[in-house]
């Protein structure tokens, strides 16, 4: 068995918050968490609203080995 790092990225807050991304897979949970880290930094002036609010989680995910 292979295992995998998937990046989930959520965007929003409460019932609003919604999976934005489940795509990106690394290697390593160093490498998905440094990722995540910088996807969800934001930058403002005027705060963040909350549909712009940003959580990143890595989870492992099993690769089928194929014969």
């Amino acid at each position: 068995m292979t295992y995998v790092f998937v990046l989930l990225l959520y965007l929003g807050t409460g019932e609003d918050r919604s999976l934005s991304s489940d795509e990106l897979e690394f290697a390593t949970l160093e490498a998905c968490n440094r990722h995540a880290s910088a996807i969800v930094k934001r930058y403002s002036t005027h705060g963040i609203s909350l549909k712009d609010r940003a959580v990143a989680y890595c989870v492992p995910k099993v690769l089928k080995d194929i014969k």
